[in-house]
């Protein structure tokens, strides 16, 4: 490893996109056999029930809901295990549930694993999908108590031109 090398491990966020994948190969190219955390949030669809349409929530049961979001999100995180593991780093799976925005239960859990870094793709999966795209990641960028890198994907042209 080289001395810029992080002391805490890597924490790798990890949604399955395609800014999350090309993360984890980033990562394992600056950071070789590094100790990594794969980090997947999830939130809970319990909160679907203070909306104002009791109708719609009616019969369905929030805690089996959100019972497979969690397995979902600890089946995505060990996909990108698996993933990391393949470009050669030490992961381990950790799936996370937000109590509050997703991008605080990030700086929550790198403070928590003492992270020596935080690395994101620059755009993901958040819910269904993220309406405002990037915002998670520049939300960890500002309020990330550790070195956080956002990577982004490679231009098509540049894809074409590898």
């Amino acid at each position: 490893m080289n001395s810029m090398s992080p002391t805490g491990p890597l924490i790798l966020c990890y949604d399955g996109s395609e800014h999350a994948k090309h993360a984890i190969e980033q990562a394992a190219e600056l950071f070789p056999g590094k100790h990594t955390l794969v980090l997947t949030i999830w939130q809970p669809v319990s909160n679907l029930g203070g909306f104002g349409w009791p109708s719609m929530t009616a019969g369905i049961n929030l805690a089996e809901l959100n019972r497979d979001a969690a397995e979902q999100a600890g089946r995505i995180a060990q996909e990108g295990v698996e993933m990391a593991r393949q470009f050669g780093l030490e992961a381990e799976q950790l799936a996370v549930e937000a109590t509050g925005s997703i991008a605080g239960a990030v700086v929550k859990t790198a403070d928590e694993y003492r992270a020596g870094i935080v690395i994101l793709g620059s755009r993901g999966l958040t819910g269904v999908r993220s309406m405002l795209l990037g915002s998670v990641s520049s939300a960890v960028v500002h309020h990330a108590h550790q070195p956080t890198l956002v990577v982004h994907l490679p231009e098509a042209s540049e894809l074409a031109a590898a």
